[in-house]
């Protein structure tokens, strides 16, 4: 009989989950390991609940026993543990997107109560979460963000007077990672989000954040003034519904250039096969935001401004992005 889900893969991500949180892996991240007494000393835990986590992460195969003593395994550690401050994140790495998933499964549970009318919602607020929330967005395929940047500089360099854009602003840019993929293409980058966010983004880019200018600041109030030739947004339309949609997309009008591009990434109803899913997210998570349609992003932009609109589909990831261009003076 097929499951219509897999029961074992939930239960997966909640014992790597909760074994992050209390932070087992991290106590068996050591040279030849620690046993599950010297980990609960380590963590503060029942010696127990040690032991039962520990032999579940080595049925998994991110731990393995050796003479009682328990240790990450080059499974686990790939996998699991954070690469030095500045180093290539691999593309195996999923220790925050593991944690945010877990923070979007608590969410989840409140589906009932959102479905009877609370809509009550719960932003991103303690360290953890923050840090989860904003390093996810540096994990995953890095050919992702390559095909991105290029897609966007090629549409870029389509205006009418052709030129090679020389500057960006990444806002809601999280720990930098597309600044920095656009900062290597040689464009003048500024990453833009809340102060408290920045600190993330200085320490996961290490010393590839000296070239990347970095300003503080709710984007929902105002933007660095610039003016830029390239406006990126990433993950950033989905958490706001319209009015404050249309308002951001004429704020970025007036930070751009004439001739200037504005390059969103996001889920776009009816063409990503994401969207249905992630809208149950945003439902979670968010106050008003959502998944909007080809149609709605069309009408943001060309309200505040843009011409030559287009929806493209990426390759390499199922969302879009949603393109648009300030007429040249």
């Amino acid at each position: 009989m097929t499951s219509l889900v897999d029961r074992r893969e939930v239960e997966k991500l909640l014992v790597l989950g909760a074994a992050l949180r209390a932070g087992l892996i991290d106590a068996i991240d050591v040279p030849g390991g620690r046993t599950a007494e010297q980990v609960a000393a380590t963590v503060g835990g029942d010696i127990h609940a040690c032991g039962v986590l520990l032999h579940a992460l080595t049925s998994l195969g991110v731990a393995e026993e050796t003479g009682g003593s328990f240790r990450l395994t080059p499974l686990g550690r790939l996998h699991l543990v954070e690469p030095p401050t500045g180093d290539p994140v691999p593309p195996e790495l999923e220790r925050s997107s593991l944690l945010h998933q877990l923070h979007k499964f608590e969410g989840w549970l409140r589906l009932p109560e959102i479905v009877a009318g609370d809509r009550g919602h719960s932003r991103v607020k303690e360290p953890e979460r923050l840090r989860s929330f904003v390093r996810t967005m540096g994990e995953g395929d890095p050919a992702v963000p390559q095909e991105v940047v290029t897609r966007c500089l090629a549409y870029a360099r389509e205006g009418d007077d052709q030129r090679e854009p020389r500057d960006m602003i990444d806002v809601g840019g999280a720990v930098g990672h597309m600044a920095r993929a656009f900062a290597d293409r040689g464009l003048r980058a500024t990453l833009f989000d809340r102060p408290d966010v920045l600190p993330e983004a200085r320490e996961f880019l290490g010393a590839g954040a000296e070239d990347i200018a970095m300003e503080g600041g709710d984007f929902n109030v105002s933007l660095p003034a610039g003016p830029f030739d390239l406006a990126y947004l990433g993950n950033v339309y989905h958490i706001y519904g319209p009015e404050k949609l249309q308002a951001l997309t004429l704020r970025v009008f007036r930070a751009l250039r004439p001739g200037g591009v504005i390059c969103v990434r996001d889920y776009v109803w009816g063409r990503s096969p994401r969207a249905a899913m992630f809208a149950v997210n945003m439902l979670q998570a968010t106050a008003d935001g959502g998944v909007w349609r080809d149609d709605q992003y069309r009408a943001w932009f060309e309200v505040a401004g843009f011409e030559d609109v287009r929806v493209v589909d990426l390759e390499r990831s199922p969302n879009q992005l949603i393109l648009g261009r300030r007429p040249p003076a």
